[in-house]
């Protein structure tokens, strides 16, 4: 069973309506925040021992409290997707006609932190779907969870088998793609506007090449540092930035 211990992502959980019980082993500000907002709610509490929390939720990951949802389920298990499937997405984006849509595509991100930053930044630049493959990829964790600081119940989420398809049906979609990679264009020279996908490589070998080969354009952050590379998480919040300024 999956247990969530940070604060921000029980609080978003609370507020979409998630079902489930809160299970708090010592009194602290926040906890009573929550406690109010499941009184509230009509969510169980149940007062626990500190060991009890230790064993079932991580000794040092939760702060006296952690909530359990209804349905747990384990970090290898599918993500909940907000869309059926893609050409679910792309017949939504053509009804509500939205400007300059993006999507985020990450190609093999398997470290839990660097998802969780990643959809807090897709979150706050309003990506209108990330796509994730169904292997070799971090999946829905307490760890992700935390990270995202509650985004992870916000941004619109699609698990694939082949990414190579999901480019072409993008591109049939009137998709431009750009992956992310040293040694590309300069974002900045770059023009975002209109339908974009922008895509993530793993946090050591980068993309894919079936996948780089698939892209439209290779796209790169400018750098002046003595170090290799830039963390792909941070390297996604610039990215994003900079699909939409445009």
């Amino acid at each position: 069973m999956e247990y969530i211990t940070g604060f921000h992502g029980i609080e978003e959980l609370l507020i979409k309506g998630a079902r489930g019980q809160l299970l708090i082993s010592k009194k602290s500000p926040r906890a009573e925040e929550l406690i109010r907002a499941c009184h509230k709610a009509g969510i169980p509490i149940k007062h626990v021992k500190k060991e009890f929390l230790d064993k079932k939720a991580g000794k040092d990951k939760h702060r006296g409290f952690a909530f359990l949802p209804e349905e747990s389920r384990g970090s290898e298990e599918k993500w909940k997707d907000r869309f059926p499937s893609l050409s679910a997405f792309l017949d939504d984006l053509r009804m509500s006609k939205r400007e300059n849509p993006l999507v985020l595509i990450l190609d093999g991100i398997t470290d839990p932190h660097n998802l969780g930053a990643i959809l807090r930044s897709a979150d706050q630049f309003a990506v209108d779907l990330v796509i994730i493959p169904s292997r070799r990829s971090a999946g829905e964790s307490d760890t992700v969870a935390r990270t995202s600081a509650g985004a992870l119940e916000w941004v619109p989420l699609l698990t694939v088998s082949n990414l190579k398809r999901v480019l072409e049906e993008l591109k049939g979609g009137g998709f431009w793609i750009y992956g992310a990679d040293m040694g590309g264009t300069p974002a900045r020279d770059l023009n975002l506007k209109g339908s974009v996908a922008l895509v993530m490589g793993s946090e050591g070998a980068g993309m894919s090449r079936i996948v780089k080969e698939s892209c439209d354009g290779v796209i790169s952050i400018p750098m002046a540092g003595h170090v290799d590379s830039l963390n792909v998480s941070v390297a996604t919040g610039i990215l994003l930035y900079e699909a939409r300024r445009g």
